[in-house]
């Protein structure tokens, strides 16, 4: 049997093509980490929308039960900390509303490992509970998201009303 020599051209060639495959190889790893954040992001979205159609527990499933997730909503307060004061607050806030929809314009979004957050305007038309006209909630709204062993869960929502601008007027300098 011929013994075999490898020699230093072949060790480059094995490092360069293995660099060349974790390099290349690293985007799908990032494509499907987004792409798995942006499904559940959907998730997230239709979940929203049947709160505002009175019915909280579809976003009450996506939420972590961590005592570490926080919730600042739109109707105000001091916010909310740990799973037991959140699920009541969400509890509380489908019974606000009826026969919602939401419009989302997304303003920015990040995923990285088991982090990723979204910032968005939202635009909330609903009935309350025993009334019949319609009612519009502009809103800006701050996600974020962790992924943990039963993957992507909330963590945290902020909310505020879409308000008039205070203070220098916007494009002004």
């Amino acid at each position: 049997m011929k013994g075999t020599h490898t020699g230093p051209r072949t060790v480059f060639v094995v490092c360069v093509a293995a660099l060349l495959a974790l390099l290349l190889g690293a985007p799908e790893a990032g494509a499907q980490a987004r792409a798995e954040f942006e499904a559940f992001f959907d998730r997230v979205t239709r979940a929203e929308t049947e709160l505002f159609r009175g019915r909280a527990e579809p976003l009450k499933a996506l939420w972590s039960r961590a005592s570490d997730v926080t919730l600042f909503g739109v109707s105000g307060g001091r916010g909310d900390h740990g799973w037991d004061q959140v699920g009541r607050r969400l509890d509380w806030a489908s019974m606000q509303y009826s026969e919602g929809s939401l419009t989302i314009e997304r303003i920015a979004s990040y995923v990285d490992g088991k982090l990723g957050y979204v910032v968005q305007r939202e635009k909330v038309r609903f009935k309350v509970p025993g009334h019949s006209e319609e009612s519009i909630l502009e809103i800006r709204a701050t996600w974020i998201f962790r992924r943990e062993r039963n993957g992507w869960r909330i963590i945290h929502r902020q909310a505020d009303s879409l308000m008039k601008r205070q203070g220098p007027a916007e494009g002004k300098k």
